[in-house]
C-alpha cells in the first residue's frame, strides 16, 4: 500500500531528551524588569574650587556653540497638517 505522500514521519520532541526536567526550568517573572539595574559603584563627589568651575563653564559654553553651528542636525518639526491638530483649530473656533 501506499502512504499519503507527506514525506517521512515528524520528528518528536521531548523536554527529557534534552536531559531537562520541570524542576530545573528558571521561574516566570512577575512584574515588569527595573528601568536601570542597581549601580555597585556610585560616582565620586564632584570636584570643588575656581579652577573645575571655569572648565564646566567652558565646557557648556562650547557645548553650545555646537548646537549652534550649521552642522548640527535638528528634529524634524513635524508634519502641519495631521487631522488631529486641524481638529483641534477647528475645535477652538
Amino acid at each position: 500500500m501506499a502512504g499519503n505522500g507527506r514525506g517521512i514521519a515528524a520528528f518528536t520532541f521531548s523536554i527529557e531528551a534534552l536531559g531537562l526536567t520541570r524542576g530545573s526550568m528558571p521561574e516566570t517573572q512577575r512584574g515588569p524588569t527595573p528601568l536601570f539595574p542597581q549601580i555597585e559603584y556610585k560616582p565620586g563627589p564632584l570636584k570643588a574650587g575656581e579652577d573645575e568651575d571655569y572648565m564646566r563653564a567652558l565646557k557648556q559654553e562650547m557645548r553650545g556653540q555646537m548646537k549652534d553651528l550649521p552642522f548640527n542636525i535638528k528634529p524634524h518639526a513635524g508634519k502641519g497638517g495631521e487631522y488631529s491638530s486641524l481638529y483641534l483649530i477647528l475645535s477652538k473656533i
